[in-house]
């Protein structure tokens, strides 16, 4: 406010657009504590979209709105639009803070806050637009304003319905509409409207046709078809409102050629962050959009198997448009003449085309190259381009301030871009692509097994394309003339992640679903193997041959009982579970607390199931493991008939998994199907029948992921079920490998054959054994049991004692030592479960095992001390 009373452009700025910094700065402190975050990934994505790009959208729309209607808003209605930034940052609080003490009724409460703000906001932008429309150019554009703000309350109600958890395939159709709503509607309406404008204002240029009308219908139609396809989970349908949409966008784009060809021919000092980020952003929409809808044409009714492209979506469109546009905004508000205004405006291009180059170019190579250290790299590089913007503003007020002071003069413009810069940006790319390597199919063949020193190079190439699927290769034999060099493209085209690497050292990369990449075999002198190095996936059969052809007949592929020759796996020593009695002693973060929490008094159970992929010391040994949640064995989940269980898988891994849920009767199709890293699905399920039931990971091979630790419990109460004093829970599994890493924590060797390392109980071999349960002589005692496999059987006995009540796989086979009877122990297949039940009479301590004795040997055993 002014020295007058007066509200002046900077002052309200300074006030409504305080918190967009506020929210680039939590964006920063975020993503370096990320992995500290429950639902880290989804905080990081809303605090940048909901935060930074909401607040973002809501204040210039305002700003824009009076100035294209040449109506400023009176005084006595400012404070009003604060009070209204101030209630949808609320609301945007409330939001996070639901997602991240998983509380999703607060969660729901927040988006509401939004959703009715944004509406608010709506009503009053249209309200200007009824009042000041005549005979002004630019109105139209205001239209788009008040579009993009009536899209965030469908937005935030479908974010709230996610939140809440809805069964399949309703989540899956949900998560595509809420993508659709908030970025192509809520930001797409706002970015295409303020381009008209902004886009030759920033490339200094004069604006070309107006077409705001046919953009606007189009974008909308497109909008409105992509929802509903989504939501009926017809792919076709939101096919064909992607390509409406996206060619609104194309029209739009024309006139913007224009200006930048106009440019280009006499750039000046023109070209900048700010005009290539305005440039670049719709390109990067356009091509998503395209990458989508052909994914959502060809997936037909299964649109939960969409890939959504929500890096380039977020990072090439969205953070670039936002801080492109920022970056000339900022100092142009400021003001105080053409001097001030390009010291700002300098300051905050610093580097400008290095840091452009490094963002496109960079996320280009993020997206495309298979090598994993080379995206890790050009992640940062590509991320730390659009960062440094934040320290840039604070840089370019001091420098407009400094000029408006007259404490320094006025920078003369620029007679030229500094192209230079982008030479040495591509530099630091091809340096990290060169030095990280081979991550562009370039493996060296004529160094290693695939090349022969006694053979002569053809000098011709020969190109062959391999498809991954079901665990195989097509073709699994690839003939090769003698000396031709073999280029590979593998295609993968099954549901989860799969690679490829051939003997010569040249490797794909991992590849999700749809993904391709070439690689380079080298010069072919003698026959060898190709494999996926996925854990697992080599032992299933996905091998394939290279067979160079000494008649010359080569280029031919062809599928036949090439199968390879496994993995030549190093020897390992056998261990015991008896041995490991008298290692070193059991790390205390590694013992798993046997009692079973009583049953929560609600109907319906809500959890998350976090795919991590880790590895810690046992007993002084690294040890790998997939695991539910961080720990070998997921939580154990407790109800009764009838209670509803919704189950949010997240794939916090480097490869695809998924659920199988026993307990639950569901059709597999959607709920149970492998998910690539970063994505969720909800799993509903309604508990029919008692008993004690396995989940575990579904994804192939099946018997790998079980193995490696992922697998849980859920009990489900018997109607009748009688009080104990005491209850536990003891899980057999079965261990290959007492050494392994994250990638690869289980020796597919020794599983193929069926050779244990050890059996556990609950995750870790003996761990009863070192922390024994404790209970007094006398009290009744109940041992749920359940076999997760994946391929030894169980049978449960207490060394000293008897049972009076067993109960397997939904029945009592004895209850309370009725005729007198009693029982020794429970047998249970892979899969199966149950509950034993006994009261100790004297006090001792008391051996539980695995009456197999050689899986009690191996560590299926643990003491119970009766006092």
């Amino acid at each position: 406010m002014s020295a007058k009373g007066k509200w002046d452009r900077r002052s309200w700025h300074r006030k409504a657009g305080r918190p967009v910094s506020l929210w680039l700065g939590a964006i920063v402190v975020a993503g370096l504590v990320h992995q500290f975050l429950p639902n880290s990934r989804w905080v990081l994505i809303h605090l940048f979209t909901l935060g930074a790009v909401t607040n973002s959208i809501v204040v210039w729309s305002q700003h824009f709105t009076e100035k294209f209607l040449h109506a400023p808003a009176p005084d006595e209605a400012r404070p009003w639009q604060l009070r209204r930034i101030y209630a949808l940052n609320l609301g945007i609080v409330v939001t996070v803070v639901g997602q991240l003490t998983t509380f999703w009724q607060v969660t729901t409460v927040g988006a509401a806050i939004v959703g009715l703000i944004l509406a608010w906001h709506a009503i009053a932008l249209a309200r200007q637009y009824r009042q000041h429309n005549e005979q002004q150019r630019y109105a139209p554009v205001v239209l788009a304003y008040v579009a993009s703000a009536c899209c965030m309350p469908f937005g935030a109600t479908a974010g709230a319905l996610l939140a809440a958890g809805v069964g399949t395939p309703w989540y899956d159709r949900l998560k595509l509409a809420h993508l659709a709503i908030n970025i192509l509607g809520f930001l797409g309406f706002a970015a295409v409207g303020s381009l008209a404008i902004l886009f030759p204002t920033i490339w200094r240029t004069r604006a070309g046709t107006d077409r705001m009308g046919q953009v606007l219908s189009l974008t909308m139609v497109g909008l409105l078809t992509i929802v509903i396809g989504s939501l009926l989970g017809l792919g076709q349908i939101a096919g064909a409102g992607l390509l409406i949409y996206c060619g609104g966008w194309i029209i739009a784009a024309f006139p913007w050629a224009n200006n930048v060809r106009t440019v280009l021919q006499e750039p000046r000092d023109r070209v900048t962050f700010a005009s290539v980020a305005v440039a670049a952003a719709p390109l990067w929409l356009i091509g998503s959009l395209l990458y989508l809808a052909i994914q959502a044409i060809e997936a037909d009714t299964h649109v939960a198997h969409v890939n959504l492209p929500i890096l380039s979506l977020l990072v090439g469109f969205a953070a670039q448009l936002l801080i492109g546009v920022m970056s000339f905004l900022l100092p142009s508000t400021i003001g105080g003449g053409p001097g001030a205004s390009r010291a700002g405006l300098q300051t905050l291009d610093r580097a400008g085309l290095f840091r452009s180059t490094l963002l496109n170019v960079g996320l280009a190579l993020w997206l495309l190259s298979p090598s994993e250290r080379v995206t890790s790299v050009v992640s940062v590089l590509a991320l730390a381009s659009l960062a440094a913007f934040i320290p840039l503003v604070a840089m370019s007020v001091r420098a407009q301030r400094a000029v408006l002071m007259k404490r320094v003069d006025a920078p003369k413009a620029r007679s030229a871009p500094a192209y230079s810069q982008v030479t040495a940006a591509l530099a630091v790319l091809a340096l990290v692509a060169g030095t990280l390597g081979g991550g562009f199919g370039s493996g060296d063949g004529g160094n290693s097994g695939g090349s022969s020193n006694t053979v002569a190079a053809t000098g011709e190439t020969t190109r062959v394309t391999v498809s991954a699927k079901g665990m195989s290769f097509e073709p699994n034999v690839i003939r090769v003339p003698a000396g031709n060099r073999l280029e590979i493209t593998l295609v993968n085209n099954d549901n989860q992640i799969h690679d490829l690497k051939v003997a010569s050292g040249a490797e794909t990369g991992r590849l999700g679903s749809g993904e391709q990449a070439t690689i380079d075999a080298g010069v072919i002198g003698k026959e060898m193997e190709g494999w996926c190095t996925i854990p697992g996936h080599r032992q299933q059969g996905m091998t394939l041959t290279i067979v160079p052809d000494q008649a010359g007949s080569g280029g031919h592929s062809g599928s036949g009982n090439h199968n390879g020759h496994g993995g030549h796996g190093g020897q390992h020593q056998q261990h015991s579970g008896q041995n490991s009695q008298n290692a070193a002693p059991l790390e205390q973060a590694n013992w798993r607390n046997p009692e079973l929490a009583p049953r929560e008094d609600t109907d319906i159970h809500r959890v998350t199931l976090d795919v991590q992929e880790i590895s810690g010391p046992v007993r002084g040994v690294e040890r790998g493991w997939w695991t539910f949640n961080g720990r070998p064995m997921g939580p154990t989940l407790r109800g009764k008939v009838g209670d509803v269980f919704e189950v949010t898988l997240k794939n916090s891994g480097t490869i695809s998994h998924s659920l199988d849920f026993h307990a639950g009767m569901v059709s597999p199709d959607e709920p149970m199907r492998s998910i690539a890293p970063g994505e969720e699905l909800v799993y509903r399920f309604t508990a029919e029948h008692a008993g004690i039931w396995l989940y575990h990971c579904g994804t192939a091979p099946v018997s790998m992921h079980i193995a490696s630790g992922m697998f849980g419990a859920v009990v489900i109460d018997p109607p009748d079920l009688a009080p104990v004093d005491h209850e536990y829970l003891l899980v057999q599994s079965e261990v290959y490998g007492l050494e392994g890493t994250s990638d690869t924590p289980v020796d597919s060797e020794k599983l193929a054959a069926g050779v244990p390392d050890a059996v556990v109980f609950n995750g870790i071999e003996n761990q009863y054994v070192d922390n024994q349960i404790q209970v007094k002589a006398g009290e009744s005692t109940r041992f749920w049991l359940l076999n997760a496999g994946p391929n030894l059987s169980e049978a449960f006995h207490i060394v000293g004692t008897q049972f009076h009540t067993s109960y397997k796989e939904g029945a009592y086979l004895l209850r309370d030592s009725e005729n007198q009877g009693g029982s020794q122990a429970l047998d249970l297949l892979a899969a199966q479960g149950g509950f034993v039940e006994t009261r100790f009479l004297e006090a001792g301590t008391y051996t539980m095992v695995n009456h197999q004795f050689i899986d009690a040997e191996r560590g299926a055993m643990g003491k119970v001390k009766v006092e």
